[in-house]
């Protein structure tokens, strides 16, 4: 498995930046679409997700990655440098990098160039200290319960999971991508009666938003 970082930046507008006339608003998300635009050759964009309704902290969800922090690290700068960084301010940001997993060759749907779904349900999480003393054997019984359960929601589900260690509060960042979101409740409630849930400490913020392409995302807070 190649290795990619991955970052999921979420961002929330000012009151001051329905202040500004609608031509400076535009002119804004031109600026930072021109940013994403310099980076395309090495940062992807997975999509835009408007979290509009479904939390009050986001308005937008970018979830991006590339084979080199540093480019996304600088793609962030830039925004925060250009007109529309200085009306918005970031309550969560994300990174992981992708690795082989301990039980499970799966392979994250974004690294294998599958389609985004029309929306997105993003979590970090821990896992308690009680989990990693485990054997080896135990652990992969508890994480084989686990996928078993998610499995019945394939290919209605696309399942994204990434390392966090050491890069953030979290240990694991996990997406999950569907076309229909009675799906991601079902899904999402059936694993609650995986075995794994007795070793969960914490996984918040749930984020869960709508697919846009960048320009367009941006724009309904035009």
């Amino acid at each position: 498995m190649q290795e990619q970082f991955t970052a999921q930046l979420a961002i929330k507008f000012t009151s001051q930046w329905n202040q500004l006339g609608k031509k400076e608003r535009l002119e804004a998300v031109e600026a930072v679409a021109a940013i994403f635009k310099q980076y395309e050759d090495r940062v992807g964009l997975r999509g835009t997700y408007i979290v509009q309704g479904f939390q009050g902290h986001t308005d937008i969800l970018f979830w991006m990655f590339s084979e080199h922090f540093d480019d996304i690290q600088n793609l962030q700068l830039e925004v925060r440098r250009s007109t529309l960084g200085a009306y918005i301010d970031t309550p969560h940001a994300f990174v992981g990098i992708t690795k082989p997993f301990e039980f499970s060759e799966h392979p994250t749907s974004f690294a294998i160039g599958m389609t985004p779904r029309k929306y997105l349900c993003f979590y970090p999480f821990i896992r308690k200290p009680e989990y990693y003393l485990l054997p080896a054997w135990e652990r992969k019984a508890v994480i084989g319960n686990h996928g078993e359960i998610g499995h019945e929601f394939v290919p209605d589900i696309l399942t994204n999971g990434v390392y966090g260690f050491g890069l953030g509060d979290y240990e694991w960042l996990l997406t999950f991508e569907t076309d229909k979101l009675s799906h991601l409740v079902d899904c999402v409630r059936k694993l609650r009666e995986s075995k794994s849930r007795l070793y969960m400490q914490d996984e918040h913020p749930f984020i869960v938003g709508r697919y846009f392409d960048l320009k367009d995302g941006l724009l309904q807070y035009v």
